[in-house]
């Protein structure tokens, strides 16, 4: 019976002995696996309840030292923040502890006394300045202090309910004690302080998707063209994934038709630095004037953690219209005289929907010499530009004869609106006559003939000199 009393006392001890723990003293249970990255607690025992210990080995966000190194929590600008890693040996329901705050007496305690309670869920940290992750339940809290608060050692119970899978509810407490040296020194007279600044919830940021490059199906797309945008969508951030993200398409104007059948698209997951593709095809109206274009993407996501965010994007697009001209024969007699200087039309008809600057044409024939270029000048869409030019009629080259039939050729020189040069030739032939014959006429030898008639012109007028001269002979001899 004895025995049977010393055992029930010891059992007792042992119980009373397991029931709280001092944070700044705590050590890791040994049953919470932290270093496999992502993983979440191993089950220890098959009845027990799981245990909430304190991650007293590793360097969190906002902690200059480990629980083992003898953390305090920080004191600046009139608030306090604390921090307290808590590992558990098993899984817990919804991996959600809630955390509650006992701030001590009020009169005492330099904390404003508020009602601090928190969700935590159970995640991957960066802990020892980012050297590793470990997944754990990270309760952080901003304590307000009091403007005449005293300096000294204060206690924070922090208490920790959850349940696990099995259906255990788990409740464990941790104290932390807090140093206040910025306050009074104990029975000195409060002094008058500035109010507490607002307590400066860390930066969160997000990660950035932006659109890394594009390319089209065309390298000219002109109006009236089915053309398929490549777009590459790269998220910027080296950390964090982006999820369930949703990217829409909006065209620039109602004469660019979706061909696709949603002007959405959606993206399952992009983790950090990944790249995704998305392809769209439209076909562009054929009145479209000519210029530069954008799309607008606008997108849609979530981070890993929930937080949702949105950003745009915009893809340009230039869109040339389609040059289309005709050129009319040149305007030239179907036959023309040696020595003869007549004048000659070319004409040009915009049949597009653009602008062409600076239409001129250059004549080349063999026998015709043209006065210069033929300038016509700016022709609008759907009007029509004309010009004219002075062409001297010589004789045909070769050796052989002077006259006969020519082919010349019109070759028309302008430009579209990017400032490219484009041209197009025309022909047209022509008779070379001769002077001395009649239209129509064709005479054996009409070089020989010409020799000719020079040699009878020759005779002729020295005929005349040398009756010129007897005859004023004549005269001086009366």
């Amino acid at each position: 019976m004895k025995f049977v009393k010393k055992l029930a006392v010891v059992l007792i001890l042992l119980g009373l002995l397991t029931g709280g723990q001092i944070l700044y003293a705590a050590q890791p249970d040994s049953g919470a696996d932290v270093s496999k990255d992502g993983d979440t607690p191993e089950d220890i025992g098959t009845g027990a309840a799981a245990r909430l210990t304190l991650d007293s080995e590793n360097r969190y966000d906002g902690m200059d030292k480990t629980y083992s190194e003898g953390y305090v929590p920080k004191v600046e600008n009139g608030s306090v923040y604390l921090v307290a890693p808590i590992l558990s040996s098993k899984n817990l329901k919804d991996n959600t502890i809630k955390v509650s705050l006992d701030l001590g007496d009020a009169q005492s305690a330099p904390f404003v006394h508020k009602n601090y309670e928190k969700n935590v869920k159970y995640r991957k940290a960066k802990v020892n300045d980012g050297g590793k992750k470990v997944k754990s339940y990270v309760v952080a809290f901003w304590l307000e202090l009091k403007g005449d608060r005293v300096n000294g050692s204060y206690p924070v119970t922090l208490t920790a309910v959850a349940e696990d899978k099995a259906g255990n509810p788990v409740e464990q407490t941790f104290t932390v004690f807090v140093t206040i040296t910025d306050g009074k020194n104990p029975g000195e007279e409060p002094q008058p302080a500035e109010p507490a600044a607002e307590p400066e919830e860390p930066p969160v940021f997000a990660p950035k998707v932006l659109v890394a490059s594009y390319k089209f199906s065309k390298d000219e797309i002109l109006a009236g063209d089915e053309v398929t945008a490549e777009i590459t969508l790269v998220n910027t951030s080296g950390a964090d994934s982006v999820k369930n993200m949703t990217v829409s398409v909006s065209a620039p104007t109602e004469q660019f038709t979706l061909m696709d059948e949603s002007d959405t698209k959606y993206i399952e997951a992009l983790g950090a630095k990944e790249t995704h593709v998305l392809s769209y095809t439209y076909r562009i109206g054929a009145a479209v004037p000519a210029g530069q274009y954008h799309f607008t993407l606008a997108m849609d996501y979530a981070d890993a953690k929930g937080n949702v965010y949105t950003g745009e994007g915009r893809v340009k697009c230039s869109v040339n219209q389609p040059v289309k001209m005709q050129f009319d024969p040149l305007s030239i007699p179907s036959e023309l005289t040696v020595s003869d200087v007549v004048e000659a039309q070319a004409f040009a008809m915009n049949l597009g929907r653009s602008k062409v600057y600076n239409v001129r044409a250059v004549l080349e024939a063999d026998g015709l010499t043209a006065a210069g270029t033929i300038f016509i000048g700016d022709i609008e869409p759907g009007a029509q530009g004309q010009a004219s030019a002075q062409i001297t009629v010589s004789g045909l080259s070769g050796g052989g004869s002077l006259y006969g039939e020519t082919e010349g050729t019109l070759t028309f020189y302008y430009e579209n609106e990017a400032g490219e040069e484009l041209s197009e030739v025309t022909s047209f032939q022509t008779a070379i006559a001769s002077p001395f014959l009649g239209s129509g006429s064709e005479p054996e030898d009409e070089s020989g003939q010409w020799w000719i008639i020079m040699a009878i012109i020759g005779g002729i007028l020295s005929i005349f000199a040398v009756v010129f001269c007897v005859e004023k002979i004549r005269k001086k001899s009366v």
